[in-house]
């Protein structure tokens, strides 16, 4: 089953006492719902792309079998236009090779840039992924301490715990490159 931006921006959950504050889930789930969106954006229009190019191709495959065609049927009419006809195709030929092969590195360039931007996309994600991790075990060990706190007990090695998480999990964390995303955080 595929999500689409509206189910996760209408994925319901249930409250409970000293849950998440549902203003900055749904804060989430809205800022997820866009960068979801804009994938799937992008990716038709990426599909649009390679199906131009493929008809395109498809093209120049019909231009060559129709050159091919030509030039058997000039052979048969004489050997001089045979001949004419053989040095004609032979130009085009090779400026068909020119052009295939100007296309040829136009695709592998734009193949190499897409490899790469998905390699970038990946490297935001873990990174992102690593980021949230670590706050989310911050957040759970400052919660077990204002648990305790509100129990009367006291947990001096969790309190050394979160100041010593604190410093281990940003050092995990890799620099974070610089994103637009159009939308405020």
């Amino acid at each position: 089953m595929r999500i689409t931006p509206l189910d996760i921006r209408k994925q319901p959950f249930r409250k409970k006492l000293w849950g998440f504050d549902p203003d900055e889930v749904n804060s989430f789930l809205e800022m997820v719902a866009s960068e979801f969106e804009s994938t799937i954006k992008q990716d038709n229009d990426l599909q649009t792309q390679v199906k131009n190019l493929d008809q395109r191709l498809d093209h120049y495959v019909k231009i060559e079998k129709i050159l091919g065609d030509t030039l058997l049927t000039a052979q048969k009419a004489t050997d001089e236009a045979r001949m004419n006809a053989q040095k004609e195709a032979e130009l085009i030929l090779k400026d068909a090779q020119v052009r295939a092969g100007r296309y040829e590195d136009d695709s592998r360039r734009r193949v190499r840039e897409l490899e790469s931007e998905i390699i970038s996309l990946k490297n935001q994600r873990d990174s992102f992924l690593a980021r949230f991790r670590a706050m989310l075990k911050t957040q759970l060990e400052l919660l077990g301490v204002i648990s305790d706190d509100l129990r009367g007990t006291s947990r001096p090695e969790a309190k050394s715990g979160v100041e010593t998480m604190d410093e281990e999990t940003m050092e995990e964390v890799p620099p974070q490159p610089n994103i637009t995303s159009g939308m405020d955080l």
